[in-house]
């Protein structure tokens, strides 16, 4: 079984507030890796949940976090972005839109299908196996993928 972690996910497990849903998430994310289950996510999510904590701290709305985001990087993996990705990504972009279900609009990044891409790479790589997206976000990601709440 892979469960990749996407950027909603991620940023409930930087929030240095142990309590209800966050020390649920940590809870789960152990029992997970307890039993072997590879958990990973994308720098892509890295770069969105770590810009908002950056600019919420800059603002003085938040405290810093990135250390509880750095921490994870020690846990689970972090998948690269790569140029086949990304080029996968691309021919998902563009197939979304010309069905009218795009998952953002024309002008975002759009990282919800960079990240299914990279559901899609996993499930090349590890044929056979289970690939689950954990998301607040299983609207989108279920287009695509295999998105779990």
């Amino acid at each position: 079984m892979i469960v990749f972690i996407d950027s909603s996910v991620l940023g409930i497990l930087a929030n240095p507030n142990k309590l209800g849903e966050v020390r649920d998430c940590w809870e789960w994310i152990y029992r997970l890796l307890a039993k072997g289950v590879y958990v990973c996510s994308s720098q892509i999510c890295d770069f969105e949940v770590r810009r908002s904590m950056i600019l919420e701290s800059q603002l003085k709305l938040s405290f810093n976090h990135i250390a509880n985001l750095d921490q994870l990087q020690e846990m689970i993996s972090f998948l690269p972005i790569t140029s086949e990705l990304l080029k996968k990504a691309s021919v998902l972009w563009a197939t979304a839109r010309s069905q009218g279900i795009p998952t953002a609009d024309n002008k975002s990044l759009d990282v919800d299908i960079i990240i299914c891409s990279h559901w899609q790479m996993l499930k090349e790589e590890f044929p056979g196996r289970y690939v689950a997206i954990a998301t607040t976000n299983v609207k989108h990601l279920s287009r695509f993928t295999e998105a779990k709440l």
